[in-house]
């Protein structure tokens, strides 16, 4: 047995919820204005965060989880809509680009030599069936990355599906690793129906210490003591426009974009494992 066996094996005897929840709980702690400054700073030397891109200093965040949502400038990041092309999508998220491509007979990538099913990341035969045929996109957020969540389209929003699992870190080393990762972590899944596209699928991944995910469209959360499936739709009508913020990781993971329209080609100039920014375009019809 290898290391990477031993270090997998590790990872399912820690209690990765219940440690996740501590750790959201600590991250929005409110230290002294002094110490949370440190604390932040901190933050961006051990993970490379680029202070410049914010809205503020650090400094002036009042807990490192407050720092960690932090909203950008807005005008850095730019939604990348060439009006003469038709069913554009952009990057819902900064990321690096871990898989993507087409979804044929109901398997994605999650990494070379590792393989999942469509049924088994999004929990619904009518949604598996829905997507199979269409196109996928993987994109990893590291602690350093923007961890709000945009709309990779415009579209209404038309169910919620909240699937309880584990949080694996979801981290290169877990990819490479645990089998089926996506499909077994908790999962946060927006449904948009579109004009161009069909049905877009923006898939939130929990992970190791990700306090929760929550929706700016609904106050659903992830990662409660009371877990269970639940598909629900909103409230009232949600119409989001094309880079409006869907979502936001309190401490980060992954998402997953699912693509319905057979005729959607995602660019190939894009290559897995470069870094995208939130905005950039990844396909079109």
């Amino acid at each position: 047995m290898d290391i990477a066996d031993l270090t997998v094996r590790a990872l399912r005897r820690v209690p990765k919820n219940t440690l996740s929840r501590a750790f959201g709980v600590l991250s929005e702690i409110e230290f002294p204005e002094p110490f949370q400054v440190v604390v932040n700073q901190s933050f961006v030397a051990l993970t490379g965060v680029d202070p410049a891109e914010a809205e503020r200093g650090p400094e002036h965040y009042s807990s490192l989880n407050a720092y960690f949502t932090r909203r950008l400038r807005p005008e850095l990041r730019p939604i990348e809509v060439d009006k003469g092309s038709r069913g554009v999508m952009t990057s819902p998220v900064d990321g690096t680009l871990g898989a993507m491509g087409t979804i044929e007979e109901g398997t994605l990538f999650q990494a070379k030599g590792r393989q999942y099913q469509l049924l088994d990341l999004v929990d619904s035969a009518e949604e598996a069936v829905r997507f199979d045929g269409g196109s996928y996109a993987t994109i990893y957020l590291s602690p350093r990355d923007y961890h709000r969540i945009h709309s990779p389209v415009t579209g209404e929003v038309r169910q919620i599906s909240y699937i309880p699992g584990h949080l694996f870190p979801v981290n290169p080393f877990a990819v490479r690793n645990i089998d089926d990762l996506f499909a077994v972590n908790e999962r946060l899944i927006t449904y948009l129906e579109t004009q161009r596209l069909g049905r877009v699928a923006v898939i939130k991944v929990g992970a190791t210490c990700v306090g929760r995910i929550g929706l700016t469209y609904d106050p659903m959360t992830t990662n409660g003591r009371f877990r269970r499936r639940r598909d629900f739709e909103p409230r009232s009508a949600v119409k989001l426009q094309h880079g409006e913020e869907l979502a936001v990781f309190n401490l980060g993971s992954t998402v997953i974009v699912l693509v319905e329209e057979p005729a959607f080609d995602l660019h190939r100039r894009l290559q897995v494992g470069e870094t995208l920014r939130m905005g950039e375009a990844l396909g079109a019809i």
